[in-house]
């Protein structure tokens, strides 16, 4: 167990170091697509570097300050065989209370998570569905929730259909066309394990503001008049939002969708 807390730490500070970094140099430039890639890549990586070994001939100092809270945690796994125990009394390890802890907080966002999507599958259950092009299927409540869609899936209000339904069906089947669903879930499973990182919900608040990013561009190339759409965001902007795995049309702050509608795109070498 010590080496799976080790891991988790130290795949914990790659996942705030390089979003760190994202925010710097990234998050306010027009690639939409690259953005989002190098955002599903952090995740990558902060997954694999910790299982990248490397050795040094001598230890800097503050890798030896590493190595000593490695081995501070590591110590659980043979202090628990080591230490004989005398009848009826138990010795107390704060690796312990810190492995309960964590794994209380998996349990809850684990349960968080199933209790959203059950939630949203019984609403697309007892709803009216139509299938629509591409296998995409439509499916049409009475209830006051913002549109929003899910892998195949787009769920939108009888109201919202009747009165903007061509507008938000574009914006939502951008989402389904770019495979959107797959990063949140991405996201999702790399939350679960980082629930005490605050990167990691900063990382999918960032992700889920390309999608609609990326969304809302596409609506525009479409042809639909910007000025329009940018009312029918403001006017959609209080709606009610319950499914934290699915791409929700008034999903953002609408200040930053609509400043990243009209910003000069980027030049193409600040990718670089």
């Amino acid at each position: 167990m010590g080496t799976f807390l080790v891991y988790i730490l130290k795949s914990a500070v790659c996942l705030a170091m390089f979003y760190l970094f994202y925010r710097l140099l990234l998050s306010k430039e027009t690639f939409h697509r690259f953005n989002r890639m190098a955002l599903l890549g952090v995740m990558l990586l902060s997954c694999l570097l910790p299982l990248v070994k490397v050795t040094v001939e001598q230890a800097s100092p503050v890798n030896a300050q590493v190595m000593s809270m490695e081995d501070l945690l590591l110590m659980y796994q043979w202090n628990s065989e080591a230490v004989v125990v005398e009848e009826g009394s138990r010795p107390f390890h704060w690796q312990e209370v810190l492995v309960l802890v964590y794994f209380a907080g998996l349990f809850f966002v684990i349960v968080r998570h199933l209790w959203s999507l059950g939630r949203m599958l019984y609403l697309i259950r007892h709803s009216r569905c139509e299938r629509l092009d591409n296998d995409i299927r439509l499916v049409v409540h009475r209830r006051k929730l913002a549109p929003f869609s899910w892998m195949r899936y787009i769920v939108i209000s009888e109201t919202d259909l009747k009165e903007s339904g061509h507008h938000i069906l574009v914006h939502e089947m951008a989402h389904i066309h770019y495979c959107h669903s797959w990063d949140l879930l991405l996201a999702e499973a790399c939350a679960w394990l980082q629930w005490f990182n605050p990167a990691i919900w900063l990382l999918k608040q960032e992700l889920q503001n390309i999608h609609e990013y990326e969304a809302d561009e596409e609506v525009l190339r479409q042809g639909i008049n910007a000025k329009e759409y940018q009312m029918l965001l403001i006017k959609k902007a209080v709606g009610a939002r319950l499914y934290s795995i699915a791409n929700s049309f008034n999903h953002s702050s609408l200040k930053k969708r609509i400043t990243m509608m009209i910003r000069k795109k980027s030049n193409p070498w600040a990718r670089a």
